[in-house]
C-alpha cells in the first residue's frame, strides 16, 4: 500500500518534533522545548557579547569594556589597568581581549561580578 508523499509529509511533520526531518527515538516535545532554550540562550549571550563589542570585530577591548562599564556607572573597570586586569582573568588565550567563547564562560561562571 502506497501513501501518497503529501500525506507522508504530513505524518512526519506532526512527529518530527525540531523540524529537522530526522525522526529519532527519544525525540519529543520536552527535547525541542530544551534545544529552544539553549538558542535562545545562545542568542541572547551573543547580543550581549556584541553589546561590549562595539566595533563588531569579534573581540572585546581594554577600551570597549571601560566604555560599557562607564556607561552602566559601575565602579569595575574606572581605570584602563582595571579592565586589563578584568580582561586578564578572562582571556584564555592570552591575547589581550576576549572573544566570544571567552565571553560565554565567564558569563556561565558568573558574570562580571565573578571578575571582582
Amino acid at each position: 500500500m502506497a501513501v501518497p508523499a503529501e500525506e507522508l509529509a504530513s505524518m512526519i511533520a506532526r512527529i518530527d518534533a525540531n523540524g529537522d526531518g530526522a525522526i529519532m527515538a527519544g525525540k519529543n516535545k520536552a527535547d525541542k522545548d530544551e534545544e529552544d532554550n539553549e538558542e535562545e540562550e545562545d542568542e541572547d549571550m551573543r547580543e550581549a557579547f556584541r553589546v561590549f563589542d562595539a566595533n563588531g570585530d569579534g573581540y572585546i577591548t581594554v577600551e570597549e569594556l571601560g566604555a560599557v562599564l562607564a556607561s552602566l556607572g559601575l565602579k569595575q573597570g574606572r581605570t584602563a589597568e582595571e579592565c586589563r586586569r578584568m580582561i586578564g582573568r578572562v582571556d584564555r588565550d592570552g591575547d589581550g581581549r576576549v572573544d566570544f567563547h571567552e565571553f560565554s564562560q565567564m558569563m556561565r561562571a558568573g558574570g562580571l561580578a565573578s571578575l571582582g
